[in-house]
């Protein structure tokens, strides 16, 4: 653990870091990317501020070249706990026009080239056909990033002293249980705490997630996941519904739609499109914009300029493959584009007269 004295990071970020494999849109084939909803967030947030500590459990399969990167850049990756475990497959994200993507199938990625198919584009009949062989795959035994999550769960014991004196933590989705331990850590602290829910915490009732809820300043479902809290509405009456069982600002993510952030003062749903991006890779979108949302909501105080830091982040993030994609390899420019970002792109708030929309 590192030693109290140490500056602390402006912003931290507390998820996942996994090796995923990709298929876009296109058809175009990207192995081994290196991400994990940590990693994603922390990047989103540092587009926007310059240090973000990050809290982790990580394989030593993660790719070395990215670790350095990320610390060069500015992750502080003290609260990563490193452990021997290597993992045997990789989760498969693929991805059809709409941006929709299918989950929960995995391999090797040499399993691709040896079932005789190309390592870098697949036609939409052999994206078919890998799909439907990945479908039916099972290796007993195998050790993917899920086990390797359940055995290694995140502990608030490994976040370092000097991440309790940043200004705000976004907790990527976990468990309730260990939500719960990390709101414990941080809560007291009195910084600004964020969470995605995930499937972890979609599947309970609202009202089973009051000790999570009651103890948030922002919580940011994804369209899917608000219909799973409040099914059968549409999002903005979805959102009003949430507003009640969460004291802080809720929005959904809507994907290429952009985000609906729930306006208490005026009681209606403002909308903040997306930003104008050339999806190359969907993945870690929804977590980079929760990583802007944080930095946003720390600086400004209103989350819907913050929806719009998110969106941009989100927008950086797809125009690449990894979760260090979007970080520039130059110090100095990093820092000239942070500060027009932060000049610049914080849109005027909305009018009370009905839905509004903000144009990044």
């Amino acid at each position: 653990m590192a030693p109290s004295g140490l500056s602390p990071p402006d912003l931290v970020t507390i998820g996942g870091l996994t090796v995923d494999h990709v298929i876009s849109a296109d058809g175009t084939v990207a192995l081994g990317q290196a991400g994990g909803n940590g990693a994603y967030s922390a990047v989103g947030a540092l587009l926007w501020t310059e240090r973000v500590g990050l809290v982790s459990q990580a394989v030593a399969s993660y790719p070395s070249a990215v670790i350095a990167r990320l610390e060069r850049c500015g992750v502080d990756l003290a609260g990563v706990v490193w452990a021997e475990a290597r993992l045997t497959s990789g989760s498969w994200f693929i991805y059809d026009a709409e941006g929709r993507r299918e989950e929960g199938l995995q391999s090797n990625p040499e399993e691709l080239a040896a079932a005789g198919f190309p390592p870098d584009r697949l036609t939409p009949a052999q994206v078919a056909q890998w799909r439907g062989l990945l479908q039916k795959r099972k290796v007993p035994g195998e050790v993917s990033y899920a086990q390797f999550r359940l055995a290694h769960p995140l502990d608030p014991a490994q976040v370092p002293p000097h991440f309790l004196r940043a200004r705000g933590v976004h907790l990527a989705p976990s468990q309730p249980l260990v939500m719960q331990a990390m709101l414990d850590r941080f809560s007291p602290t009195g910084m600004t705490v964020i969470a995605d829910p995930g499937w972890q915490l979609a599947e309970h009732k609202l009202e089973a997630l009051a000790p999570i809820l009651s103890r948030l300043d922002a919580f940011l479902p994804s369209e899917v996941e608000l219909q799973a809290f409040v099914p059968g509405c549409a999002p903005a009456t979805a959102l009003e519904v949430l507003a009640r069982h969460c004291p802080g600002a809720v929005a959904v993510k809507l994907g290429p739609k952009g985000v609906l952030v729930w306006d208490r003062a005026h009681a209606m749903a403002v909308a903040v499109p997306a930003a104008q991006a050339r999806t190359l890779d969907p993945t870690g979108a929804g977590d980079s914009f929760s990583g802007g949302f944080l930095a946003g909501l720390v600086a400004t105080g209103d989350p819907v300029r913050a929806a719009a830091f998110g969106a941009l982040s989100a927008a950086r993030i797809v125009e690449h493959f990894g979760a260090d994609g979007a970080l520039s390899t130059d110090p100095a420019q990093a820092a000239a584009d942070r500060a027009a970002r932060r000049a610049a792109f914080c849109p005027p708030a909305p009018t009370a007269t009905g839905a509004q929309a903000l144009s990044l």
